[in-house]
């Protein structure tokens, strides 16, 4: 028999290109907040192309139970607050403007934090992110309590 021999050679990896921009590596916050604030660019888009009575998306809750929520008129709401039209808005749903605030904050705090983190790299630290976190859902529950609030009593009838 003859014996087999291997030689096992280590060679350096090959540097994998990296999602950057200009040199800048993405990280995953970046990547995060981009991908929110180009949601949140969507839902204004969305309010902009579609006027008040021309929505695709009709209130299902008021159609099929005849219940209606504090969410009832509130894209329609957000295609008048698009278009400065307050007075509408407020008509249409009296938190449209309420909750539309959190969306525009929202997304001015993405764009700033993505600007933040593309001029100076690395300078998002995990104080920034905590700190973030709590701003954002405090201002969730603020902007969302007329939904919040109708979504629990809504669930708690139902089971008792």
């Amino acid at each position: 028999m003859i014996p087999i021999q291997f030689k096992l050679e280590l060679k350096p990896l090959k540097k994998r290109k990296s999602n950057s921009f200009g040199g800048i590596t993405a990280t995953p916050y970046l990547k995060v907040n981009s991908a929110f604030a180009l949601i949140l660019l969507l839902v204004f888009v969305y309010s902009l192309v579609f006027s008040h009575n021309n929505h695709p998306i009709p209130a299902a809750l008021t159609q099929l139970t005849g219940i209606v929520p504090p969410s009832k008129g509130l894209t329609a709401a957000f295609s008048q607050i698009v278009r400065f039209n307050f007075t509408n808005a407020c008509i249409l749903n009296p938190y449209g403007l309420r909750m539309f605030s959190f969306f525009l904050i929202q997304f001015i705090l993405r764009v700033s934090l993505i600007v933040i983190e593309l001029k100076f790299p690395n300078s998002v630290k995990t104080r920034t992110i905590v700190v973030d976190m709590l701003i954002s859902f405090s201002l969730f529950i603020y902007c969302f309590y007329p939904l919040i609030e109708f979504t629990l009593k809504l669930i708690l009838q139902l089971f008792l």
